[in-house]
């Protein structure tokens, strides 16, 4: 009964184009994919997105993203730059405030309008990696689904996943539609 009610909330918010139950086999090559993302010259890792293939449950989502326009300070972060030994070396920044104190931090490098960096944090020689968390804010009926389940986790595939999802939905990469994993155990 869950598993129908929340395809339900999902296929009724609005900009959902697709809601459809992920099979391990999709699942088992997805993972594939973003395990090969480790040996990219700074590694990384899609913990947002194991947390979610780790559920009982996940489901493809397919949003239309076309005409959103998200306030900057209302973007939620989920990449950051992390050193071998866990010491947090980037980061995304939306607050303005902090952003804008950042930016006159001599210490502080953006790699991106929004992605700062601490040189001085990190250590010559150590291993870096990009770790990419969950997903929050994206969908409207989060805390609704929230109430049905034990736990849940949302995430955004790297790009190639992505494609590969397209793929399967005939869906065109260029579009203004985004691909979101939601896992979730009853």
């Amino acid at each position: 009964m869950p598993k129908e009610k929340i395809l339900e909330l999902l296929l009724n918010e609005y900009r959902i184009i697709k809601a459809d139950p992920m099979d391990d086999n999709d699942k088992k090559e997805i993972l594939k994919i973003e395990m090969k993302r480790l040996n990219e010259m700074v590694p990384l890792i899609n913990k947002g997105l194991e947390e979610t293939l780790e559920e009982d449950e996940v489901i493809v989502l397919i949003k239309d993203k076309r005409d959103i326009i998200v306030p900057v300070e209302e973007q939620i972060p989920t990449l950051t730059l992390m050193s071998e030994n866990g010491t947090l070396i980037g980061e995304e920044i939306y607050d303005p405030e902090e952003l804008e104190e950042l930016q006159n931090d001599p210490t502080v490098y953006f790699m991106s309008e929004n992605f700062a960096t601490y040189p001085n944090l990190s250590t010559p020689g150590e291993k870096q990696f990009f770790v990419v968390n969950q997903l929050r804010g994206e969908l409207e009926c989060e805390k609704e689904i929230e109430n049905l389940v034990s736990s849940m986790s949302i995430a955004v595939p790297s790009t190639e996943a992505d494609h590969y999802i397209k793929d399967i939905y005939g869906m065109d990469f260029e579009d203004r539609i985004i691909t979101i994993l939601l896992g979730y155990t009853i």
